[in-house]
């Protein structure tokens, strides 16, 4: 360690005079003080001074004599501290001169093994490189030694993996990967727990641990990847091993680099699925849409959008002449439920099922002494896929007129009441809860059962005894107003589920013009939009939008306003149509 040396000097440095009688002891300063002098002062005096300036030099000798003994010695301190110094720097550079010669040695005997004709095992190798990444970790590191790996790793793991059959064996090599994939990452925690190893890391800095994965690349490159090509270009999307390879890119999925994944996803299977679909045709294909597509869902949701118009598109053209006895409908359309976005599901379904629905229902016979019940399940078949609100409008509309017309008739024909309250509650077990708890629903069953309490009420004032039947129906009455609110809580929570449509999504929907969408816009506000007989607008028809004359030019609405064509937003259209 340095020591520190601090001179004090002294102002005055002891002297004995000699000159007179007898020897005494001063101090430098001193000299020229005393009184006891020669009488020849003449003589003393001079030989004073001189003296005096004989002592103050000696004396400044001795104090730069001590200064430089003082630096000498903290020169040496200092000289052998560094000494120390370079001799540890020495120790530790002869220290990783050793350490690299034995990762050279090591790197020099592999490679010899591995090129020579008995070549080395994927075990053997394995050992090699995790002794190099725990034992030698810092030059592991430093030296991105993982790299060595590819070259030497290619050749045994296309030996293990030459009679792998990539889709009926998906995971044979999983483990194998997913280990060497560990091995080959430098960013691992170190178990050396410091030491000169770690100091020799810390002075040096450490590698993007990414970087250390190009063997790791290599080898999915140049062995995984072409049985992956092989497996993709033997698949067809109707096959039956879409399954399989699904399986197989799924089992794979936390090994394969994103690159890898999105070559296979991107370049190899979603361009031939999007080509399947545009072939499909919902009338001739045997196969159905969703059992060769859907499965792809998971590793393709966000691709999967670009293609889902030209579906939608596809199963509204095959509808034009569809019939609501024919279930193959429903089969093409429930899977897609949950799949196609809430709002273009129920966009289709408003457009192409719920109008021909409406029409076989208004259709339907109703007749207590023999009814038929055929359009009146097919409507029903649609409950868990059409939007509710909009099937329980066309019962409202083409169904319950013309069934309380019937009972009203039975009723006033002096019927069996216990008859007519039997047909009641056979109907309305018929609905499903869904529907039943729909208000308008809920409130025609109850007009209904107070056209029968009144008829009953009347019969009774005759004097005609009916208590049995009067009994069911106070019963029923009363059963029908308990289950009031809680039919309102439930159609509140469906009501808060249910998507709706609107028309900022339909101008986005394939299935949906923009005109059509104008139209229910204009409907659902209570307005009219009209073409106008004769009259066009840079050759594009203009309509009555309620009183405001508007006309269509690439999804963009021009209104007459003052005189002049501007644009104008849906909200300051309905603004400007229902003020006028």
């Amino acid at each position: 360690k340095e020591q520190e040396y601090h001179l004090t000097e002294p102002k005055h440095v002891a002297i004995v005079d000699m000159r007179g009688k007898q020897a005494k002891l001063v101090t430098g300063g001193q000299i020229g003080a005393f009184e006891d002098v020669d009488a020849d002062e003449a003589f003393t005096l001079p030989l004073v001074h001189n003296i005096a300036v004989l002592v103050e030099g000696a004396e400044n000798d001795i104090f730069r004599t001590q200064r430089i003994l003082n630096t000498e010695k903290d020169n040496m301190i200092t000289l052998e501290h560094e000494k120390e110094v370079v001799e540890n720097r020495l120790k530790e550079q002869e220290y990783h001169l050793t350490r690299l010669e034995e990762v050279i040695a090591m790197i020099d005997r592999t490679y010899s093994m591995a090129t020579s004709s008995r070549s080395m095992s994927l075990d053997d190798l394995a050992g090699v490189f995790e002794t190099l990444r725990t034992k030698y970790q810092a030059e592991y590191k430093l030296y991105r030694l993982s790299k060595l790996a590819g070259p030497l790793l290619v050749p045994p793991m296309q030996s293990f993996l030459s009679s792998w059959d990539p889709l009926n064996d998906p995971q044979a090599p999983v483990t194998a990967m997913r280990a060497w994939r560990k091995l080959l990452r430098s960013d691992f925690e170190s178990d050396s727990g410091g030491g000169p190893t770690a100091l020799f890391a810390m002075q040096h800095g450490e590698e993007d641990a990414e970087l250390d994965a190009e063997a790791f690349l290599q080898l999915v490159e140049e062995v995984v990847m072409p049985k992956f090509i092989t497996s993709c270009s033997q698949w067809q999307p109707k096959h039956p091993n879409t399954e399989k390879l699904v399986n197989l890119i799924d089992k794979w999925q936390d090994i394969l680099p994103d690159h890898s994944k999105k070559i296979i996803l991107h370049n190899l299977i979603f361009p031939r699925l999007k080509a399947e679909v545009e072939k499909w045709n919902p009338k001739e294909d045997a196969v159905p849409l969703h059992t060769w597509l859907h499965p792809w869902l998971p590793l393709l949701s966000e691709e999967m959008e670009e293609i889902y118009p030209v579906i939608r598109y596809k199963i509204g053209v095959a509808l034009q002449a569809w019939h609501p006895s024919d279930a193959s409908a429903l089969l093409i359309l429930k899977p897609w439920v949950n799949v196609f976005k809430p709002q273009h599901m129920e966009a289709l379904l408003v457009r192409c099922i719920l109008p021909k629905l409406a029409v076989a229902l208004r259709e339907l016979p109703i007749n207590p002494a023999n009814q038929s019940l055929d359009a009146f399940q097919w409507c029903l078949s649609w409950v868990d896929t059409a939007p509710i609100g909009q099937l329980a409008k066309i019962f409202e509309t083409e169904f319950f007129p013309r069934w309380l017309q019937v009972l009203f008739q039975w009723l006033t024909s002096k019927p069996d009441y216990d008859e007519v309250t039997r047909w009641y509650l056979n109907w309305k077990s018929l609905f499903p809860a869904q529907l039943a708890s729909q208000p308008s629903i809920h409130k025609l069953f109850n007009r209904a059962l107070d056209m029968m309490n009144n008829v009953v009420a009347g019969a009774q004032n005759t004097g005609s005894a009916l208590p049995p039947a009067a009994d069911n129906l106070k019963y029923l009455k009363i059963a029908e107003e308990r289950s009031k609110t809680q039919a309102a809580a439930h159609l509140l929570h469906k009501q808060e589920e249910r998507a709706k449509v609107n028309i900022a999504d339909a101008m986005y929907d394939s299935t949906v013009s923009f005109r059509e969408a104008l139209e229910n816009l204009a409907e659902d506000n209570s307005l009219l939009m009209l073409p106008k007989a004769g009259k066009q607008e840079n050759g594009k028809q203009v309509y009555s939008f309620g009183k405001v004359s508007i006309y269509l030019d690439n999804r963009i609405v021009f209104a007459l306003d003052g005189g002049k064509w501007r644009p104008v937003a849906l909200d300051d259209l309905l603004e400007k149509a229902k003020k006028k």
